[in-house]
């Protein structure tokens, strides 16, 4: 099963990748600063999202152009089929087969009875390969890791008070892969899951079990001259087929890259994200039969390099697992650890 952290458009205040020219010449984004949630900056985005929101309702934006540029309508408009699984690969990936890598900053939350409970901040990264294994499918081999932080201070978690239970439980490191995951239009597949496919610590998140797994791509649309696409993926963990899951998965990501940038027709695009996510609860949160779940809401990109990633997510890979940064090639293809 793919890892549990993965993500309607980009909000606009979340400022964009600049353009460079990468060392390969290819653009990439500039090195971004960490972004924090909460504090004035949680206000100021509050307040940059009520603007955009009034903007919509009116039709245009602040400026008073219209809500989508006839280019970027364009080019949303011809991706269908093939076209629009492609572009999901130059947005997420790249399809030269050469890596890419991606980062994460999500606060993930308990709710139980509709009583929302921010539980930890996620700060993650993957480094994966795309390859084409037919033009409805192509096929990804990716690696990520995740660090689960003190929601207040940024510090590693070690363990954490679960609401609802009032226990005190470990958090395990988060190391998954590398995994094979197919992605298309529409794909609907079963996969057998084996903990030691997924790592050391496998088991604290995926029993061995069977995996329904459905994944899909919706329509690009247009916001000013940028092109959305979202992405949704859904799985659910069956150890016994004749019984109802134990565990489920539901992530939805939007993919947001410059309308310009798509049109060129290059192996990569430079591209933000928004992620949400609702998963049931993880063997090692000990929650036994409380009804509830989780919910994951942030944002990331996708970069030519690691050095494109939060420095926190660095600060944090660096002391657990060093052999991700320094060879990510001979990581992705050596046997889960």
């Amino acid at each position: 099963m793919r890892s549990s952290h993965r993500a309607c458009a980009t909000p606009p205040y979340i400022a964009r990748m600049k353009p460079r020219r990468g060392a390969a010449g290819l653009e990439s984004g500039q090195r971004r600063a960490l972004l924090r949630l909460g504090g004035s900056a949680g206000l100021a985005l509050g307040a940059a999202a009520t603007v955009g929101g009034a903007a919509a309702l009116s039709g245009g934006n602040a400026s008073g152009e219209s809500f989508a540029g006839p280019r970027a309508t364009a080019i949303a408009d011809g991706l269908r089929g093939p076209a629009l699984l492609d572009a999901f690969v130059r947005m997420r990936g790249r399809t030269d087969g050469g890596l890419v890598y991606g980062w994460l900053q999500s606060q993930r939350s308990t709710v139980i009875d509709g009583e929302v409970t921010p539980l930890c901040g996620v700060v993650a990264g993957a480094v994966h390969r795309f390859e084409r294994r037919s033009d409805s499918v192509w096929e990804a081999t990716i690696l990520e890791v995740a660090h689960y932080t003190d929601p207040q201070s940024g510090e590693l978690l070690d363990t954490v008070t679960m609401p609802g239970t009032g226990r005190a439980v470990r958090v395990p490191a988060y190391r998954f892969g590398p995994v094979k995951a197919r992605f298309a239009v529409a794909h609907d597949e079963w996969e057998e899951f084996d903990p030691p496919q997924g790592g050391s610590n496998a088991t604290q998140f995926v029993p061995k079990s069977s995996v329904h797994l459905q994944r899909s791509l919706e329509p690009a649309t247009a916001v000013g001259d940028d092109v959305c696409l979202r992405a949704n993926e859904y799985g659910r963990v069956y150890t016994d087929r004749t019984r109802p899951p134990g565990i489920y998965y539901r992530e939805w990501m939007v993919w947001r890259a410059r309308a310009m940038d798509l049109a060129r027709r290059t192996t990569f695009v430079p591209a933000q994200y928004a992620y949400t996510a609702l998963t049931s609860w993880r063997p090692w949160m000990q929650m036994d039969d409380l009804r509830g779940h989780t919910l994951d809401s942030g944002h990331g990109a996708k970069a030519l390099s690691w050095a494109d990633c939060p420095p926190q997510f660095l600060a944090l890979t660096r002391a657990r697992h060093p052999d991700i940064l320094d060879d990510p090639e001979r990581a992705l293809r050596s046997a889960p650890v």
